[in-house]
């Protein structure tokens, strides 16, 4: 659906126009269910909204451990792999770990003492909303970490509602749009926030009323999208062929 279809739709179904119910009036509201609406979708797992960013790297220093602290983006909602030049020049891999199971302290010959630029050596925790990392020294690099993540959907814009481009499409190579089988059901979702929100609540539709239904369906649609997965059943050790 592309933008001026979605507000024509959201006005079909409010029984409005641009004077009652506004191209800024439905940005704000379909903003805020969109991103609802993305929340539920990460859950299917099928990376949806998976983009790449890149961020310089800075030298660690041995008397600042914040130099190895890099803020998450604002729009970020799960972080699916770290990899880093960590020496300036190789890419490898960061793991996971978390702090708690780290005994030692955390100031800088601790850690050049404990982690190496290798992989398998090199991890990353994330601490108030930053990526730290924890390896061998850093070597100031250009682009030098690259950050696998999924982001909510990008926002629309009063431009977006008279536009000819659908809302699936992606904006940007860092940036995702809404799955095509979402944009009625968002429609539906901004036009029942609408009418509850009346001075006078306005009755919902039949079709509003089941949208929580619908919405189901649709999650059921995007669940399991490659058809090339393998998946592999292990059999119990006791099982055998009989011929």
């Amino acid at each position: 659906m592309t933008g001026t279809n979605f507000a024509a739709l959201v006005r079909l179904y409010t029984r409005t126009n641009s004077t009652t119910f506004s191209d800024a009036e439905i940005v704000l509201v379909a903003n805020t269910v969109k991103d609802d609406i993305a929340k539920e979708i990460i859950k299917v797992d099928e990376d949806f909204f998976g983009g790449i960013a890149f961020r310089d790297l800075v030298a660690s220093d041995a008397t600042d451990m914040t130099k190895r602290e890099y803020s998450l983006p604002e729009n970020i909602l799960k972080v699916k792999k770290v990899e880093a030049k960590l020496d300036g020049t190789n890419w490898i891999p960061l793991n996971e770990f978390d702090i708690n199971k780290y005994k030692r302290t955390t100031n800088e010959d601790e850690i050049l003492a404990h982690f190496a630029n290798e992989d398998g050596k090199a991890f990353y925790d994330i601490f108030r909303k930053s990526l730290w990392i924890y390896s061998g020294a850093i070597t100031a690099c250009t682009l030098g970490l690259q950050l696998w993540q999924i982001v909510f959907p990008a926002d629309i814009t009063t431009g977006t509602l008279s536009g000819s481009t659908d809302l699936s499409a992606d904006p940007t190579t860092t940036s995702a749009g809404l799955p095509r089988q979402f944009h009625e059901l968002w429609a539906r979702k901004v036009s029942i926030i609408y009418k509850s929100n009346r001075e006078k609540p306005i009755p919902l539709t039949q079709s509003e009323q089941s949208v929580d239904k619908d919405f189901k369906k649709a999650m059921s649609s995007i669940t399991d999208i490659n058809l090339d997965r393998e998946n592999v059943a292990e059999l119990p050790d006791d099982t055998y062929l009989q011929n």
